[in-house]
């Protein structure tokens, strides 16, 4: 691993705009170069030169690096993932006694995420070339992670932090309050672009998510984190729009391997969950009676475990009072058929008409209990 250039600026997002602005001081003096006539005016522009080079050897490092420290995750793989100009760059990454240190290479600033091998997304951090990134906290509290090495990234986990038991518990309207609340208050943070792009629990409401955003600055607005915010959100239309859930074959409550198809209901919920989820049980309860008020025939409930641990699995069944069938994934999330579906953190939810069609592809129940209750309680 090559050694950081020391930076001048805590906030590497903001390393361009000083080096410009010490270039424009630089071609100013170039310029009036006829009236540096005393040692006072030449000592300016070495001090200039000296700011234009301090400033660009802080800011052109050719890579970063994301130092994490989870202090009960053991010896263990993670998935690091963050946009590029070619589409998404994802790698595995192996974490040894808790810690591991990754090394990218980012020219502007862009968000990485990092997840646990069950999916389960770890932390988040806006990063580019010459940050040094590091985060602190544990798989059981994921929202209590602290993350260092900017302004941007410290004064975004503090956010998170202060309201992860809203976000552990799925508190959607609390979080998504907060996250209008913090965007109105900071128009010219570049935080502001990030909680919406990152943290906002439902990008499908376009009006809604258009008009927070334009509350944002355009300075606030990187374009290279924006490509991957509209990014997202092409991905996620397109899924929704042709993709279709074909048969899948999976283990069942009735320890045999069975077919499930969505094409003897008119909607089917697929709903993708791991028992570490800490809001596993919430959402069972939302999801169980909601069942309730629907004929069977009408909504399938397709609930699947992507834990790899089967014993597990088998124990919280029993003690669950489900009128659905459950269903475990073999292999948990290298299930080679869910791979292909590019699952986000769970829980996980896949909203399908009768031909199999994906109407929802999503982290939130809410959005897939609108389309049905727009569908089947007319």
């Amino acid at each position: 691993m090559g050694q950081i250039a020391p930076k001048t600026e805590k906030n590497s997002y903001f390393c361009q705009a000083h080096t410009q602005q010490c270039e424009r001081m630089l071609t100013t003096m170039t310029m009036n170069k006829a009236k540096i006539t005393t040692a006072a005016a030449f000592a300016k522009m070495v001090a200039v030169v000296l700011c234009v080079a301090a400033t660009v050897a802080g800011c052109t490092s050719d890579h970063f690096t994301i130092e994490g420290t989870l202090a009960d995750a053991g010896t263990q793989n993670v998935r690091i993932v963050f946009a590029t100009d070619d589409g998404f760059d994802t790698e595995w990454v192996t974490m040894k006694d808790g810690r591991f240190t990754y090394t990218g290479s980012s020219v502007e600033p862009v968000v990485v995420y990092v997840f646990n091998q069950q999916k389960k997304l770890i932390v988040h951090a806006l990063v580019q070339n010459g940050d040094d990134i590091e985060f602190e906290g544990t798989l059981a509290a994921p929202y209590a992670t602290r993350v260092r090495g900017t302004d941007a990234n410290e004064e975004w986990s503090d956010f998170i932090v202060k309201h992860g038991d809203d976000f552990a518990n799925s508190n959607f309207s609390a979080t998504d309050a907060a996250i209008a609340e913090f965007i109105a208050a900071n128009p010219s943070n570049v935080v502001s672009t990030l909680l919406l792009m990152c943290d906002y629990s439902d990008l499908t409401d376009k009006k809604k998510v258009d008009g927070l955003l334009s509350k944002i600055e355009i300075e606030s607005r990187p374009e290279s984190v924006m490509r991957t915010f509209y990014a997202m959100q092409s991905m996620r239309t397109e899924l929704t729009a042709s993709d279709r859930m074909s048969v899948m074959t999976l283990w069942s409550d009735r320890d045999s391997m069975e077919f499930i198809r969505p094409y003897y209901n008119t909607m089917s919920i697929y709903y993708f969950w791991n028992p570490d989820d800490k809001s596993r049980k919430n959402d069972f309860s939302i999801l169980k009676d909601f069942g309730k008020e629907l004929d069977s025939k009408r909504l399938q409930i397709v609930d699947i475990d992507l834990d790899s641990d089967t014993l597990r699995w088998k124990s919280i069944v029993r003690s669950d009072s489900a009128s659905w069938r459950r269903f475990w994934a073999v292999g948990g999330v290298t299930n080679t058929y869910l791979n292909k579906l590019s699952l986000g953190a769970t829980p996980y939810y896949i909203l399908t008409d009768s031909t199999g069609r994906m109407l929802y592809h999503g982290g939130s129940f809410a959005p897939a209990r609108k389309l049905i209750e727009g569908k089947l309680k007319k």
